[in-house]
């Protein structure tokens, strides 16, 4: 992209811009007017259509996780590019419908950064010692503008609204590298278990039917269970157990012959819940623990040992992994069940996350 072009969009940038403000640990955001961010020469500038609420910006606030204040919240946005740096390369161009992944900014130096170059010939943003982390130590989406790094960055489809696209790019990416870490080498038609159906279960469960797996959607809490609503009729799972049955693990091994799920996708933070799913695996299964409790998980060392299990961890997936996620979401239908929040009602999003009626994802949607 030429410089002249770079040049151009900046000219009919605004200056200014309405961002919402983190002030204070345990304070609802506040809506200000900031400076619209400036670029590096290998970035973009997005104009933002909607900006997901995501449980780690409820633990920011919360004082739950680490973060930097004040701070312009939020890292699941999607938008449009309206200014292009120089030294990005033909692939991005003005008006493209773009969504922003967390992290971004490779240093290229530290050693998480140097293994990445070494084994793969390129950097990845999300092992980066050193990365900019939007919406916890760096300013997130949820203003009319954000910063983006095209290495951290998907093109997206037409078909997929921008308020569809937002949760994507962190809970969509999250439970989707998951399970393309834990169905890798699996046959058609395995079992696989989605375990806590919230925000990143419900997508889970559409993920898993979109490649083929016979899925089980698990939950303790019966409205969770109640996925008319929240999933499409075609990728609703093949069995829904509730956790607190008596028979629930039987429900479980009959649905499978004995044999057990061949992997079990974990969304929720509960330690007892994500020890008692490595039992649900077959021989050889794989279980990936999404979920961040403030103590330690425990596992049954017998089992692991002797039917040879697998636990793995997962962070959110990476730019190509991402993109192979769009294509399914636009092939097969993948929806988020949404609760969309107007920009000026930024400062009412802890209680709308709170309310015991809430299901699903939250996204703010800024005027276009």
């Amino acid at each position: 992209m030429s410089l002249v072009n770079n040049m151009d969009s900046s000219c009919h940038l605004p200056s200014r811009m309405e961002a919402a403000l983190l002030q204070n640990l345990h304070e609802s955001y506040r809506i200000v007017t900031a400076d619209v961010p400036k670029i590096k020469d290998h970035e973009l500038l997005a104009k933002v259509h909607a900006a997901g609420f995501c449980h780690s910006d409820y633990q920011v606030i919360k004082g739950e996780a680490e973060c930097k204040l004040p701070l312009i919240p939020s890292h699941e946005g999607a938008g449009v590019v309206v200014q292009v740096g120089k030294d990005c390369d033909e692939s991005w161009k003005l008006g493209d419908r773009i969504g922003a992944l967390n992290s971004k900014n490779a240093c290229a130096k530290c050693p998480s950064c140097l293994l990445k170059l070494r084994c793969h010939g390129c950097l990845d943003p999300r092992f980066c010692e050193n990365r900019e982390t939007a919406g916890f130590k760096h300013d997130g989406c949820l203003a009319g503008y954000m910063v983006v790094d095209p290495a951290a960055a998907v093109h997206l489809p037409d078909e997929i609204s921008f308020e569809q696209a937002a949760p994507l790019m962190c809970a969509g990416a999250t439970i989707w590298g998951a399970l393309e870490k834990a169905t890798a080498d699996l046959e058609p038609g395995a079992a696989v278990a989605i375990v806590g159906i919230g925000g990143l279960g419900h997508l889970g469960i559409q993920f898993s039917k979109s490649l083929g797996f016979r899925t089980i959607a698990i939950d303790r809490r019966p409205p969770a269970l109640n996925l008319a609503s929240m999933v499409p009729p075609a990728l609703t799972p093949n069995l829904i157990v509730d956790s607190t049955s008596s028979d629930a693990q039987q429900q479980i091994f009959d649905f499978t012959e004995g044999e057990g799920v061949a992997a079990a996708i974990v969304c929720t933070d509960s330690v007892e819940a994500t020890s008692w799913a490595l039992n649900l695996l077959r021989v050889g299964g794989t279980l990936v623990s999404l979920g961040l409790p403030p103590e330690q998980l425990r596992f049954d060392s017998t089992a692991l040992v002797f039917r040879e299990l697998n636990i793995r961890g997962s962070y959110v997936a990476n730019r190509e992994s991402v993109a192979r996620m769009m294509q399914v979401v636009e092939e097969m239908g993948v929806k988020s069940a949404l609760t969309v929040v107007p920009f000026d009602r930024a400062s009412e999003l802890v209680d709308v996350y709170e309310a015991e009626s809430f299901k699903g994802k939250i996204v703010v949607t800024l005027s276009g």
